[in-house]
């Protein structure tokens, strides 16, 4: 696929315009952050960001878009080809916990309304649960996890261990990478082991 300068300036733009508004979100809040702000802080005008996001919720849209699309990505990528599915669900949670720790009450909020049903956020989380479905079947057809347990409770549990990060674990955006993710390698592995694994 080509891409050219305008593409990609306009990728540029956009991405620029969600860094803003993540910042923005996390330190003036939700409520308290205009499109004004967003536009200075962005450095491009109030109706160049109208013309890639109409309203603040798609803000909120575009940032869990780009966290979905960095996990697409990772599974695409030559370096996983050969990884099991097993840990491709390990490495996609580690994806959500650490984009969600950069920003926590963005990722608190986003995930609050993801869950929502009649929210036009609902259609990310399916997505992400989606993505988990596909790997869990392909773990259990690889024999790494029970074919006796439903796919859909696994999936639950793995969406658990994620909100117990989010909502549970005190400070997460403070916790220095590594452990935290030992932290929540131990979690999913002590999941996997009394419920779902073999």
């Amino acid at each position: 696929m080509i891409t050219t300068r305008r593409e990609l300036n306009k990728e540029k733009i956009r991405r620029s315009i969600l860094k803003a508004s993540r910042k923005l979100f996390s330190t003036k809040g939700y409520e308290d952050t205009m499109m004004e702000d967003i536009a200075v802080t962005a450095e491009v005008s109030k109706a160049t960001i109208y013309n890639y996001f109409p309203n603040k919720e798609s803000l909120l849209i575009g940032t869990a878009d780009e966290v979905l699309d960095k996990i697409k990505m990772l599974l695409d990528s030559n370096e996983h080809l050969s990884t099991s599915s097993l840990e491709k669900i390990r490495l996609v949670l580690k994806e959500l916990v650490i984009s969600s720790s950069e920003y926590l009450e963005l990722s608190r909020r986003i995930t609050y309304l993801n869950s929502c049903e009649g929210s036009p956020m609902y259609k990310t989380r399916q997505e992400m649960v989606n993505i988990f479905k596909s790997l869990v079947l392909s773990a259990q057809e690889e024999g790494d996890l029970k074919n006796t347990v439903s796919v859909d409770d696994i999936v639950d549990g793995i969406m658990g261990i994620y909100l117990i990060a989010l909502f549970e674990w005190p400070h997460l955006d403070r916790i220095p990478q590594p452990f935290l993710l030992e932290k929540l390698n131990r979690t999913f592995d002590e999941m996997l082991f009394f419920y779902f694994q073999k």
